[in-house]
């Protein structure tokens, strides 16, 4: 009995894997499809926008 209450690494790793899947699948089915034509660019260099939030851009 108290064997199966001991924690081995192979356990540990497979319990986290299946949590990260269990977190991915609810995540998965509570999100809506991206819209690719009003999200924003996944990179912005080069855009044009100027930055108005970061601390280097305060004058």
């Amino acid at each position: 009995m108290l064997a199966l209450l001991q924690a081995s690494r192979p356990r540990v790793g497979g319990l986290s894997l299946i949590l990260v899947l269990l977190l991915l699948l609810v995540d998965h089915g509570q999100s809506r499809p991206i819209n690719p034509y009003q999200a924003p660019a996944p990179v912005a260099l080069g855009s044009g926008v100027a930055p108005t939030a970061a601390h280097c851009t305060a004058p």
